[in-house]
């Protein structure tokens, strides 16, 4: 009786193995046919330094394609190290795309290591927090006057363009004191936590939310 159920324990461990290496290979041969169907990144300009954005949440036209791919992040992804500044100071906000988008929103969320998603890791904030909107123009490039409290920030950018789809965007920003000396050693984000967590989260929800909506 026990051999029987220790046979059973086997096949059933061997049934869950199979599973999960199937779903691995099924995910990988999805990410290598829709590589081009992720958004391109924005960048924000502060004070002359450049800083390219996080990714998170979308919805994306692959290339030469009509249906749109999915992919949930859960989170509020940013550059791990933000940029200095000031207040008041002028962000510039460049959009990747040549036409103007459809809709387009901006706010500042202040934040502290406890809005982190995970503890240890930077760049990758919970999704839902929120914070101050702020009026901006339907155009590619525009130049967004802010005045803000001392402290950590995100900013979120949410972009949608008729022909393409939309897509979460994510800034960091550390307004110091007035007083406060601010040098910025970083002048983009390209290499950072908050794009990781995003290719490592879509990765392991691409099985699940590709071509959710295919929709023309």
């Amino acid at each position: 009786m026990s051999m029987g159920l220790d046979m059973l324990s086997i096949k059933i461990r061997w049934s869950y193995i199979r599973i999960v290496a199937e779903i691995a290979i099924m995910s990988l041969f999805l990410l290598a046919g829709s590589a081009t169907a992720f958004p391109p990144p924005a960048v924000l300009e502060i004070d002359g330094n450049e800083q390219i954005s996080g990714i998170g949440n979308n919805c994306w036209k692959a290339e030469n394609e009509t249906y749109i791919i999915c992919a949930d992040t859960f989170s509020i992804n940013t550059p791990a190290e933000p940029l200095l500044t000031r207040s008041p100071f002028i962000a510039h906000l460049l959009l990747p795309l040549q036409e103007p988008p459809e809709e387009l929103g901006f706010s500042a969320i202040r934040v502290t290591d406890e809005d982190a998603l995970n503890e240890g890791v930077k760049g990758v904030w919970r999704d839902g927090l929120q914070g101050m909107e702020i009026q901006v123009p339907l155009e590619r490039e525009s130049d967004i006057n802010l005045s803000l409290e001392p402290g950590l920030y995100v900013l979120k950018v949410f972009v949608k363009w008729e022909e393409k789809g939309d897509v979460f965007y994510g800034f960091l920003v550390q307004v110091n004191d007035p007083k406060a000396k601010v040098t910025n050693n970083v002048s983009s984000g390209e290499n950072t936590a908050g794009f990781e967590g995003f290719l490592a989260i879509t990765t392991l929800l691409l099985v699940s939310g590709i071509r959710r909506n295919r929709r023309k």
